[in-house]
């Protein structure tokens, strides 16, 4: 068996170079996205308010804290990093009960939480399927192959008759006395 050449990445360093790239991507559609709301509130002036001006506090200060916890070497999603994150997922809370509290469904909180879930769950199913489907798609073989099956069948047919044995015939020729 031949060594793999060292320029051929490994499935174990593709996936992490797609786990990095997938992360700076998500990472960045966030930033923007969050620094679209903070624009947007402050032109419309909502940060009159003062429990959303303390909400924006506080996640800066989550932000923060993230932050010193990659400064420390740990990783982010270490027990403390998760810890951060479930405090970042109760600080938006309000925001999305603040959407509701106008209708009747004022209730709905539950039903936007496992709406959000399984629009999470099935676009990551989709992803890793179709990561998975390109993984087995590279490493299939591109050079063409003859099938044993095909070569059988043809000559249970009767294209190899009247005598013809070809090159890769399963017996020896007669011998000859």
């Amino acid at each position: 068996m031949l060594s793999r050449p060292t320029m051929w990445p490994t499935s174990l360093e593709r996936f992490r170079s797609l786990a990095r790239t997938s992360a700076l991507v998500s990472g960045a559609v966030l930033i923007a996205f969050h620094g679209w709301l903070f624009a947007a509130q402050i032109a419309a002036g909502r940060l009159e308010d003062p429990w959303l001006a303390f909400r924006w506090t506080v996640a800066a200060g989550l932000v923060a804290a993230l932050a010193a916890i990659r400064r420390r070497g740990a990783s982010v999603w270490s027990r403390q990093g998760i810890a951060i994150w479930v405090l970042a997922a109760l600080l938006h809370g309000p925001a999305v009960t603040n959407d509701f509290s106008d209708s009747i469904n004022s209730l709905a909180l539950p039903e936007t939480v496992a709406t959000a879930v399984l629009q999470l769950a099935s676009t990551t199913i989709l992803a890793i399927t179709l990561w998975m489907l390109a993984g087995l798609l590279a490493r299939r073989d591109r050079h063409a192959r003859l099938y044993t099956g095909l070569v059988s069948a043809s000559s249970l047919a009767g294209i190899f008759g009247d005598g013809f044995s070809p090159q890769y015939s399963s017996r020896p020729p007669p011998r000859q006395l």
